[in-house]
């Protein structure tokens, strides 16, 4: 079992380094950096789905000022009809599959249309059809479309639920990623994330803990963070190596210190 002491010492240190980062290069955080747990097991897996699992966080983790976008069924001008009619306010924008075929087929106007939304939402009866036709920008950048079942009667709830969940991806091979904050949130709602993630993304892992190998704390362009272990020796061990700072990321910093002692010379 994770010890969510281990993890909350961890989401501190982290941001700590990110604060610290940012200050050694005497710039500002231009942008939210998401933070992720790593979830690394000791099995292989060959099982790849466009559908990702659920799972619900207690502190959202999609920025208040982003935008949603929706992918419909045709015709789109039903759907926006019925978001119009459930009071759904939540989605700034919505497209058909035929005028995302149409008007988003060169590469460009993809990047552009995955820069201009924080979230992106799919009719869950057209999930299927959207990899071919997004490509491979949505799925390096990891805002492959959630599902929303848009037959719900309660579609406003459907839709909040979306937003205001992570999603696990299950992908071959033996490591997940999963976002389970941002930077600009607390130490204390990442870890409160952390605690109501880990049960349900354990459930989704054949032989649950029995096949965990380790999970790590990282952000986008930081050292990773272990919190749990298992060694194959040793039975299961946690991590317990945080300070004020873990030596992993106070390489890192040394690192940043001895570029920094290079560039006034």
């Amino acid at each position: 079992m994770l010890d969510i002491k281990q993890a909350d010492k961890a989401v501190k240190a982290l941001l700590g380094y990110v604060e610290k980062k940012g200050e050694s290069k005497n710039q500002l955080m231009e942008d939210d950096q998401t933070v992720w747990l790593i979830i690394a097991t000791k099995k292989f897996s060959d099982a790849s789905k466009a559908k990702p699992h659920r799972i619900p966080l207690k502190h959202s983790i999609v920025a208040p000022d982003a935008e949603v976008c929706l992918f419909v069924k045709d015709p789109q001008r039903d759907f926006k009809r019925l978001l119009e009619e459930k009071g759904v306010k939540a989605v700034n924008k919505v497209i058909g599959v035929s005028k995302l075929r149409a008007k988003y087929k060169p590469y460009e106007a993809k990047r552009q249309l995955c820069a201009s939304y924080g979230m992106f939402l799919a009719d869950a009866r057209v999930v299927t059809v959207l990899p071919k036709l997004l490509g491979k920008t949505f799925f390096l950048k990891k805002k492959q479309p959630i599902p929303v079942d848009m037959t719900k009667s309660d579609l406003k709830k459907e839709i909040a639920k979306a937003i205001g969940s992570t999603y696990m991806h299950t992908t071959s091979g033996t490591c997940t990623a999963v976002k389970v904050g941002l930077t600009s949130q607390s130490a204390a709602e990442i870890t409160a994330n952390i605690e109501a993630a880990m049960p349900h993304i354990i459930e989704k892992i054949p032989r649950k803990w029995k096949n965990i190998q380790s999970i790590n704390l990282k952000t986008n362009d930081s050292t990773a963070l272990p919190i749990f272990n298992s060694l194959p020796d040793e039975g299961v061990t946690r991590i317990e190596a945080y300070g004020k700072r873990s030596n992993a990321l106070a390489m890192d910093e040394d690192e940043d210190e001895d570029e920094d002692e290079e560039d006034d010379e």
